[in-house]
């Protein structure tokens, strides 16, 4: 029975196949054989832009130079930026600095007319004690008036709060124009040598308000002040009436007058005149009128 089945499976497999499984398995080899070359094809035409495809030199210079010209242009467009930045700072520094300016002419002129103010009391009183006139009531009055005046406390004081700025902040290498910048430098200076004036002017009044206090008796002198004055008592009498310290306390008074008067004076009007030279430069140069 076995070997009867054995015979039939293999008579089966010696019989021929189906016409329609021949012409399968032939499509699928036709298939195949068609396809190969398409592979073929597609490995031998590449992309520009495929990962194995080799460039040439011209596009790497040109890629090169497209990304140096957008660094380029970023750096130009960053610096024009940051120099209107500063251009405006430095705009408002100058106004600001305009602004202190107008404010030390008023100081200025009112500095110019309080050292006329001295020098002028300091004249008359010096005239006074050189003439001996010390008996009668009213010159004694006089005396006591002009040594309030003649000593009176002096001092300028400037406005630094932009130059201050400037000078500690590097706000002027935001300033541009060599006129203006020689012009604010020429100022400072200016406002420099007016300090170390008024430090010695200063010392030379002390020394003279020192040597008052042993002529003028401060009892004579009324608490209390009537229209921006002291009045000065009827009975007042100098504490010395010796000839070599009222002589001393004139020669030094004189000093003060002559200083005030002249080379004082002459400072502070040229500083005056810078100021003023400086505001119409700045006018000028940035257009703020």
């Amino acid at each position: 029975m076995i070997e009867e089945q054995n015979i039939e499976e293999r008579s089966n497999e010696d019989m021929p196949q189906p016409q329609e499984n021949v012409d399968e398995i032939i499509s699928q080899k036709q298939s195949i054989e068609v396809k190969e070359p398409q592979t073929e094809n597609m490995e031998v035409h590449k992309h520009p832009h495929h990962v194995t495809h080799k460039k040439k030199w011209g596009e790497y210079l040109l890629e090169f130079f497209m990304l140096f010209l957008a660094v380029f242009l970023g750096f130009l467009a960053e610096n024009f930026r940051e120099h209107q930045v500063e251009k405006e700072r430095g705009k408002e520094y100058v106004k600001s600095f305009r602004e202190d300016l107008c404010k030390d002419t008023a100081i200025l002129r009112l500095n110019i007319a309080t050292l006329k103010r001295i020098s002028i009391a300091g004249d008359s009183l010096v005239k006074i004690l050189q003439q001996n006139r010390i008996q009668l009531p009213e010159d004694l009055k006089k005396l006591y008036d002009y040594n309030l005046t003649s000593l009176a406390g002096f001092s300028i004081i400037l406005t630094d709060r932009t130059s201050v700025q400037l000078k500690n902040s590097g706000g002027m290498r935001l300033i541009t124009g060599k006129k203006i910048i020689d012009a604010i430098i020429d100022y400072w200076a200016g406002v420099d040598q007016l300090a170390k004036f008024e430090s010695a002017a200063q010392e030379l009044r002390l020394h003279a308000r020192e040597k008052s206090y042993f002529i003028f008796d401060q009892r004579y002198y009324a608490d209390s002040l009537i229209n921006g004055k002291r009045e000065i008592s009827d009975q007042a009498q100098l504490m010395t009436k010796e000839n070599v310290v009222l002589t001393e306390f004139a020669n030094r008074l004189a000093h003060i007058k002559n200083l005030f008067k002249g080379p004082y004076t002459i400072l502070l009007k040229n500083q005056k005149a810078k100021a003023d030279t400086l505001i119409t430069i700045i006018d000028e140069e940035y257009h703020l009128k």
